[in-house]
């Protein structure tokens, strides 16, 4: 499995809301749940041990589009999948292609057929995202992640442009322009992080760098509340090194290992005892094919999990008030994004082809 690295940049959104918001003394203010939503439960018995998002439709596995092979502008259903210094067709040629070749085209290049854009600007657009000499892990995981969890999976579509000709998008077609959408030009004020990026260590070799850039008590609240009680998934960087895994998480199952452990050294001050848990975390992984049909029900539908072993910090009523990692795997944030209700710029007819607006 690649490596992806998507830099972040909603520190200061994060910050700035926990502030608002006004900060638990038991975790720092960056690691606040309640800046992922407000009116979390936070009492243990009543968080559920279990949770997932309803099965079907959404958190379904795409590509991440790497950059060095063209981004959305490889033409992955074409024999030799170019993804850049290729000619696209021109009006007149297009006219004359069968829908077989109209379906070997990239995903810019149909959109930009679509809407009558024989110039391609979409293409033209793409290709500044695109660079034959990045790293291979480099791409749009971040766009893919929140589309999926917003969006219900795609499914192929034959739509008539303005001069009578019909462009077949496959379903990897359209979530390449719905990440990108996401990625790019989704723009939010509602998009939400608890934990911070951290910047050390190796998923070949640990550090012990960036232990509390996400509480482990703050994160058992948001996962239980989200996908628990609201059933809702929520995007994870699920390593806590440098390199930025972001994956759509799609459900949970806690096991507690122990029960009434004495406070740790450095748990918060009104905690009064400790709950060891083990926590399977699941979630949707990148498919490795690009494919015409949906990857539900077929073996492109990744499902990955991780293990994560840690202690909740209880006060005397019975709430979460801090915690603490026990495992060297753990995730370093959790962050999600609104749905797109509208879409604008030269995305505004990417609707047509979805399956839920």
């Amino acid at each position: 499995m690649f490596i992806r690295l998507i830099l972040l940049s909603w520190l200061s959104i994060s910050f700035a809301q926990s502030n608002e918001k006004g900060i638990f003394d038991a975790w720092k203010g960056f690691s606040d749940p309640e800046i992922m939503a407000s009116g979390f439960k936070h009492k243990m018995s009543e968080l559920p041990l279990q949770g997932s998002i309803p099965d079907g439709t959404k958190g379904w596995s795409g590509g991440y589009w790497a950059s060095q092979k063209g981004g959305i502008n490889i033409r992955w259903n074409s024999p030799t999948q170019e993804g850049f210094k290729y000619t696209s067709p021109s009006k007149a040629q297009v006219f004359r292609m069968s829908i077989n070749e109209l379906a070997s085209l990239a995903p810019t290049e149909k959109y930009d057929l679509f809407t009558g854009s024989y110039d391609y600007p979409m293409k033209k657009l793409a290709a500044t995202a695109a660079d034959k000499n990045a790293p291979d892990w480099a791409g749009i995981c971040h766009g893919w992640s929140a589309a999926s969890l917003n969006h219900n999976e795609p499914t192929p579509k034959i739509l008539t442009n303005l001069d009578g000709i019909r462009i077949p998008f496959g379903s990897s077609d359209i979530k390449a322009l719905l990440s990108y959408y996401y990625a790019y030009h989704h723009e939010t004020d509602t998009t939400h992080q608890v934990g911070l990026r951290c910047f050390f260590g190796s998923w070949m070799g640990g550090s012990k760098a960036c232990d509390e850039d996400l509480n482990a008590g703050a994160f058992h609240i948001v996962l239980t509340n989200m996908l628990g009680i609201r059933k809702e998934g929520l995007v994870a960087d699920v390593d806590r090194f440098k390199q930025v895994w972001n994956q759509p998480v799609v459900g949970f199952k806690t096991k507690i290992l122990a029960d009434n452990l004495k406070p740790a050294k450095g748990a918060a001050e009104n905690s009064v005892k400790g709950i060891k848990v083990q926590t399977e975390f699941f979630y949707a992984d990148e498919s490795e094919n690009s494919t015409w049909e949906v990857a539900y029900g077929t073996p492109e539908q990744q499902i990955s999990k991780k293990d994560y072993i840690y202690t909740l910090e209880i006060d005397a009523r019975g709430q979460i008030v801090g915690g603490s990692w026990e495992s060297e795997v753990r995730p370093d944030f959790l962050w999600n994004k609104e749905k797109a209700s509208t879409f604008e710029g030269i995305l505004y007819r990417l609707p047509e082809l979805l399956n839920d607006l």
